[in-house]
């Protein structure tokens, strides 16, 4: 039994069975299987967790290799999968696109194949996991895009080797975005907002400035927290700037370079949720401070 939700409505109870997210896009198409996993359905725990059956899916120093394999299993078995070999890279944040062929690539951020018996899979949690579809020509791609996927143009790169390679044409292509951390959540600092300003006419559109609310000490005594600029302490930071924090939405970023690239905006899902804003569904690395699972996104064409 597999359950599967609506990714706009994450389940509130944990269960011993995986539960996985599957894009519309992607659903209705008959010779593919996809899914995005999430952190309940596994044998894994943490010590001390208030949940248990942690689904997780990647090679982490708080669970054993038993476990990650059983996990893996289960979500093959989930996305009706078992029979499909399962490639995953050795993510480096880069812009490496592997081809799945006769052959298994180990070190990169992106898998193109258009042969059948392959699961290619994401390893996430909080990056974004995504999944495109020629529904025309049969080429699938599974890429992983953090902020240095991003920046590099992971997204819009792998669109161009499916249509240099395979001939795929832009308006046959659906891409689903997983879920990751988003907008809300996804704080950044000032090296990565001068990077995105440097590299997309866009960037005002994916960063946002705000200010977090002032502490009650802060208000209470204002002058505490200023930081001088110069050693005569003549010129100073306003205790207001000190709150200023910048927020990336990967999200937006990368659905404006599959436009780019050609994908008209309405084959291109979006709508998964925050992997930060629901720790009951998703592990994520920001919330958690690094001590966290890992999730997949899959996808595979069917063995006839």
């Amino acid at each position: 039994m597999v359950r599967k939700v609506s990714p706009k409505q994450p389940p509130r109870r944990r269960t011993s069975v995986p539960t996985v997210l599957h894009a519309p896009l992607l659903a209705d198409i008959p010779w593919l299987v996809h899914a995005f996993s999430t952190r309940a359905g596994g044998v894994s725990s943490f010590v001390n967790s208030q949940f248990a059956h942690e689904l997780n899916l990647g090679n982490v120093a708080w669970d054993s290799t038993r476990n990650v394999d059983e996990n893996r299993r289960r979500f093959r078995v989930a996305l009706g999968a078992a029979d499909l070999r399962l490639v995953v890279l050795r993510q480096i944040h880069s812009d490496l696109i592997r081809h799945v062929d006769s052959e298994i690539p180990t070190t990169g951020d992106a898998l193109i194949t258009d042969k059948a018996g392959y699961l290619l899979s994401i390893i996430a949690a909080d990056c974004l996991p995504i999944l495109i579809a020629d529904s025309k020509q049969r080429v699938i791609a599974a890429v992983h895009c953090g902020w240095r996927g991003t920046a590099r143009r992971l997204a819009e790169k792998v669109v161009g080797r499916m249509r240099m390679f395979f001939n795929s044409q832009p308006q046959h292509l659906r891409a689903a975005i997983g879920p990751g951390i988003r907008r809300c959540c996804y704080r950044i600092g000032s090296d990565v907002e001068e990077e995105f300003r440097s590299q997309f006419t866009y960037a005002s559109k994916v960063l946002t400035s705000r200010s977090d609310p002032p502490s009650p000490l802060r208000e209470k005594y204002p002058r505490l927290f200023i930081t001088y600029k110069s050693p005569e302490f003549k010129t100073f930071h306003e205790p207001d700037e000190e709150t200023r924090q910048i927020y990336l939405d990967l999200v937006l970023a990368n659905v404006t370079q599959l436009v780019d690239a050609g994908l008209p905006r309405n084959q291109i899902y979006s709508e998964a949720p925050c992997t930060s804003c629901h720790p009951e569904l998703f592990f994520s690395h920001r919330r958690d401070a690094g001590r966290t699972g890992r999730m997949m996104g899959s996808i595979g064409i069917k063995n006839k």
